[in-house]
């Protein structure tokens, strides 16, 4: 009988706890983010000014909130850009609802998902040429969606590697202890990053 990755991934009791969690923390934490976008010009809109303005605020200290590269929700710019607003949003959307994609050729193919948005942004930047915001959300939507194939196959790759026999077994196998630093860096660094946006 052939178990699915995920199952295989959660099946020791250790790990029923600490993949969900994986998951869950920086699909939380990004997706508030994403979250407190849309309701700060409601808030305005509805006249609740002060939780607008707390919003508008916080968001500001991840991103520049340029009007004319933001959406527009009752006539008022969103809380982030476009492609901040659709990075989170569908980083934080993917991991719950994405299945993890065992075959290393399509995390392969998640990779090269993350060079259209390094493109447009570098294109611009360099006043080679002006994107617009369906340009924007279309690469924020790709490089959230490969981030989180990629977070997702770390996450168990991490979880395999510490449910693994023993560490002495692991030791003789170099791209294994190589799959392991990638997957642990790949993992502290989102959930660091997801947590810090709140701290600072």
């Amino acid at each position: 009988m052939n178990l699915p990755t995920d199952v295989l991934a959660v099946r020791n009791e250790p790990s029923r706890v600490a993949y969900p969690l994986l998951l869950a923390i920086p699909s939380c934490l990004l997706g508030n983010l994403a979250l407190m976008s849309v309701l700060a010009p409601m808030g305005e809109e509805s006249s609740f000014f002060s939780i607008s303005n707390f919003f508008y605020g916080f968001l500001s200290n991840i991103c520049h909130q340029y009007p004319t590269r933001c959406l527009w929700i009752f006539n008022r710019p969103m809380g982030l850009c476009s492609r901040c607003f659709s990075i989170y949003a569908s980083l934080s959307i993917c991991l719950l609802c994405l299945p993890v994609i065992p075959k290393r050729k399509f995390i392969i193919l998640s990779a090269f998902l993350l060079l259209p948005l390094a493109v447009d942004g570098l294109l611009q930047f360099g006043n080679i040429a002006q994107s617009d915001n369906f340009r924007r959300v279309l690469t924020g939507v790709l490089f959230g969606a490969a981030a989180s194939v990629i977070y997702k196959r770390s996450a168990l790759t991490l979880i395999r590697s510490l449910v693994a026999e023993s560490g002495r077994t692991m030791g003789k196998h170099f791209h294994r202890n190589i799959h392991l630093a990638f997957s642990s860096g790949v993992l502290l660094l989102t959930i660091f990053y997801s947590l810090v946006v709140y701290i600072l």
